[in-house]
């Protein structure tokens, strides 16, 4: 049978487990009763999340929705980060919508901005996973490897032998100017009088152009003379004869061109069968030519030989 002290004592230590079991349940259940919302999941691949801690903010366009609750590595893909985050209730999740690494000033802090999401989309469930979009994080970083790449380049462009062959280009470039420079000295003459001859042509022409002008204009009044005189030409002649005799004079005329055609294929045939013949006549008359060149180049060579060539035909 327990003796007074031992009640006391069972109590007194019912009391503290009590007590002890109340704080440790409030310590758990009270942050979520004061932080409702939904979890969600984002999956951060190939992305560095340093900067980003447990109480990190969640914002949607710059308005905070939430905070970060868990990071850890994903333990079936070591090149991902899976970051839970607790969104407030108010906020329908979509699944088009992105989540974001971005920087809190210049402090290296980051949190994770949502954007994105449409009311066309479906709903993302409770524990879902949001995709993720390439933040202004990752776009600086991006610069910062580029910006080194573009050193390590500019340090290899100016490496000793690159600057060797840079200035045995200039060098050369140099040498090719003064050459040309001197071409140029050396033609100066030569361009300044074509030059002056241009343009002496230029103001030759343009005097022939003022001249041609006038003839333009007398050639005009010529043609519209021309044009005056045949319509009184015809004129006349239609008021001289009738049309029996204009058609028979047509009639005439056309006889006359029949005639001068035959006599003009009769002249291509005579020409076609004696073609040969002349060809032949040419090509004799061109031998003649050239055995006459080589004797006048023979002559002017050495007239002697036209000396010994008659003293030859005497003997």
């Amino acid at each position: 049978m327990m003796t007074h002290e031992q009640k006391i004592r069972l109590g007194v230590f019912l009391s503290l487990a009590t007590v002890i079991f109340i704080a440790v349940a409030g310590f758990f259940i009270v942050p979520k009763l004061r932080d409702p919302g939904d979890e969600y999941t984002v999956n951060f691949r190939d992305t560095s999340v340093q900067g980003l801690i447990v109480g990190s903010l969640v914002k949607y366009r710059g308005v905070e929705i939430g905070r970060v609750i868990r990071i850890r590595v994903n333990p079936l893909n070591l090149d991902s980060v899976l970051v839970d985050v607790k969104i407030r209730p108010g906020l329908v999740m979509k699944t088009d919508m992105r989540a974001l690494l971005v920087y809190v000033g210049l402090t290296g802090q980051k949190y994770i901005e949502l954007s994105g999401g449409t009311l066309a989309a479906e709903n993302l469930k409770a524990h879902g996973e949001i995709e993720t979009g390439r933040g202004l994080g990752e776009k600086a970083d991006s610069i910062v490897n580029n910006i080194d790449t573009t050193a390590s380049r500019i340090a290899e462009l100016l490496a000793p032998e690159n600057i060797k062959r840079f200035s045995a280009f200039l060098e050369n470039a140099e040498k090719g100017s003064a050459a040309l420079s001197g071409i140029l000295e050396s033609r100066r003459t030569s361009l300044e009088n074509t030059l002056a001859n241009f343009e002496k042509a230029s103001l030759e022409f343009a005097r022939a152009t003022e001249k041609f002008v006038p003839m333009t204009e007398d050639m005009n009044r010529l043609i519209r003379t021309l044009e005056t005189n045949s319509q009184e030409t015809l004129g006349n002649i239609s008021r001289r004869f009738s049309s029996e005799e204009m058609g028979q004079a047509i009639k005439d005329v056309r006889a006359f061109l029949d005639t001068a055609s035959v006599s003009l294929k009769k002249v291509e045939s005579v020409l076609l069968e004696q073609q040969s013949e002349l060809t032949r006549t040419f090509s004799s008359l061109g031998v003649a030519v050239e055995n006459l060149a080589r004797f006048s180049r023979e002559i002017a060579d050495e007239p002697s030989a036209l000396i010994r060539t008659r003293k030859d035909k005497k003997k």
